[in-house]
């Protein structure tokens, strides 16, 4: 992908189930193939035994920069991380990593422009001055999105809800709505100075593709040169 793509990718690393010098190592590899941008992330373990590798994504940004002059991202959290204690320690948490040397956050998703603007409001006032992107989730499929929703704490508007439904047996009307409500979401962070976002795609681009056009975004970088 970094070979092909006409833009610059961005390596997701975890640091679980590793241990540092393994983590380190594939970063090293990263960095020889000529990748420069990394989202780091703590990641969920997938077993009970926990290896001796970094605790937390503060720890792996930290290690990260002493290994070569990453571009990092880090995760951030609107609605609260499910496992923080409190959102004052979750948004300690995230200074941490961007006081480690991520040079921004991407947000968790949302669907409500105010919690956004909240939190940025709040992380301003605790001393983080470092970009954060609002990640943006279009609604390819609205059950699987309420069933992550849950998983991940992330607030589906009742207002979502009735407006789906009233389109249920029609598919292409499913997916102009969730073109229009993700459009909806992006102009008005726009209107408050929000210049870049963060799309989950899902392997669906087709979707994303249409939000970027109807934001007016350039997006003649990604077109597939048609075959001689």
């Amino acid at each position: 992908m970094h070979q092909e793509s006409p833009v610059q990718v961005a390596a997701h690393l975890t640091c679980v189930d590793a241990t540092r010098d393994e983590t380190d190592e594939i970063a090293r590899n990263f960095h020889r193939a000529g990748l420069s941008r990394i989202v780091a992330l703590r990641g969920d373990s997938s077993t009970e035994n926990s290896l001796r590798g970094y605790e937390n994504a503060a720890e792996l940004v930290e290690a990260l920069k002493h290994i070569a002059d990453f571009d990092i991202s880090v995760a951030a959290y609107p609605e609260v991380h499910p496992l923080a204690t409190s959102p004052n320690q979750d948004l300690q948490n995230l200074k941490r990593k961007l006081d480690a040397g991520a040079d921004r956050a991407i947000t968790q998703y949302f669907f409500d422009a105010d919690c956004f603007l909240r939190f940025r409001d709040r992380a301003t006032k605790a001393g983080i001055d470092k970009p954060l992107v609002p990640g943006i989730l279009p609604i390819h499929d609205l059950d699987k999105v309420r069933t992550f929703s849950q998983r991940c704490g992330a607030s589906l508007p009742l207002s979502y809800e009735r407006l789906f439904k009233n389109v249920k047996q029609d598919q292409q009307a499913q997916y102009r709505l969730s073109v229009d409500l993700a459009v909806e979401l992006c102009d008005r962070l726009a209107a408050e100075g929000i210049r870049q976002f963060h799309f989950y795609t899902l392997n669906q681009t087709d979707m994303c593709f249409d939000i970027s056009l109807a934001l007016g975004a350039d997006v003649s970088i990604l077109k597939i040169p048609s075959a001689a």
